[in-house]
């Protein structure tokens, strides 16, 4: 285990505002809507702020770099996390796990709030500062398998809370499975995909759970197919991703976009993560992610550990709250005042008081 700390230079943001100002784009001029994707003129406005004005950066560098970070190598994956240890003897480890099209970043605003506690953050394989196998993917298995090695083997922590969503709760997932005696407990911002509704005659549906049907099926028919494309050909997309700001720039907003409470980011939010992304050439292989788990993903076992679940209102087709309490153990649920899909990036202090309050019902 090594201390890590972000060091961007200036040439390496000379280069960003060389690729963004050679952007070749459309020769038609795109509709306001977001339906097809994310529009030409929000595009420029980033791009433009993204090499013109964006001196943020170096202010989260600094930022970043004044919480403890540390690189090691588990399973040959090196693995990068932030490690923030309270002042407290006694305090209740906080594995906090992200997911995709975000980062570590995702509850870099939280770091301040939850000084009670140790918080664990690590990066996924692939995404950040971390590496891949020589396979070129992990799934959540996988991940589920690392992240439990560095909290209890390399941390030595013999027990632990986990909070996270998206691709991190799937993670947590297979952690709260296999070592249900290490895991105290569980606050997911989101439980996935309920496909066990969506194949339901809708005879057979109430209408909470029809309306959740309806609405699973338009959103795959219409903002699904990145899944298939990142899970079958990450590569070939991500070569793209990887070699042009403003073709990631453009993938990455509009998920972003759709996926939250817009309003609740500022443009230095996104800019942000846009910069780790590009700094870091992590595109491509932040997306094998999807390809690990659309090929080799094994079978997840029953979750018996405490559950909490803070929805936020605009994430990704919240689940309703009945077929939660029938498929996991759970405990605490919090509907969330505002926020989205990026959780904690979006809405800090409200996400740090549920999962502080999660927390308090363990005990």
């Amino acid at each position: 285990m090594r201390k890590f700390r972000i060091e961007f230079t200036e040439s390496d943001f000379s280069l960003l505002k060389q690729r963004i100002n050679e952007t070749r784009f459309p020769n038609f001029q795109q509709a306001e809507s977001w339906e097809m994707g994310t529009p030409v003129n929000v595009l420029k406005k980033v791009l433009k702020a993204w090499a013109d004005s964006y001196d943020m950066w170096k202010v989260q560098e600094s930022y970043l770099n004044r919480f403890p970070q540390f690189i090691c190598n588990i399973d040959g994956v090196d693995i990068h996390f932030f490690h923030i240890k309270s002042s407290k003897s006694d305090a209740t480890p906080i594995l906090m796990a992200h997911g995709w099209p975000d980062s570590f970043l995702r509850y870099s605003k939280t770091f301040p709030l939850l000084n009670e506690y140790d918080l664990i953050v690590p990066s996924i394989p692939g995404f950040g500062f971390g590496s891949l196998p020589e396979k070129g993917f992990v799934n959540n298995a996988e991940s589920a398998e690392i992240w439990h090695k560095l909290m209890t083997g390399v941390l030595g922590y013999e027990s632990y809370v986990a909070t996270g969503g998206d691709m991190g709760r799937g993670i947590l997932s297979y952690i709260a499975a296999g070592y249900p005696d290490e895991i105290e407990g569980l606050l997911l911002t989101d439980v996935g995909f309920a496909g066990d509704i969506v194949t339901t005659p809708d005879e057979k549906l109430s209408p909470e759970w029809l309306h959740y049907k309806k609405a699973a099926t338009e959103w795959m028919k219409h903002q699904g197919a990145y899944i298939s494309i990142q899970g079958t050909k990450p590569y070939s997309l991500g070569y793209g991703l990887c070699d042009s700001p403003s073709g990631m720039a453009g993938w990455l907003i509009e998920k972003f976009h759709d996926w939250s409470d817009w309003e609740r980011f500022s443009l230095d939010d996104i800019l942000h993560n846009l910069t780790l992304y590009w700094m870091t050439s992590c595109t491509p292989s932040s997306i094998s992610a999807y390809y690990g788990n659309y090929n080799a993903l094994p079978p997840l076992s029953e979750i018996q550990v405490p559950i909490g679940v803070a929805r936020f209102p605009h994430d990704i087709l919240p689940v309703p709250k009945d077929w939660i309490e029938q498929h996991y153990n759970l405990i605490h649920f919090t509907e969330m005042p505002y926020g989205g899909h990026f959780t904690a990036m979006e809405a800090p202090e409200s996400f740090s008081k549920a999962l502080e309050n999660f927390i308090m019902k363990l005990k």
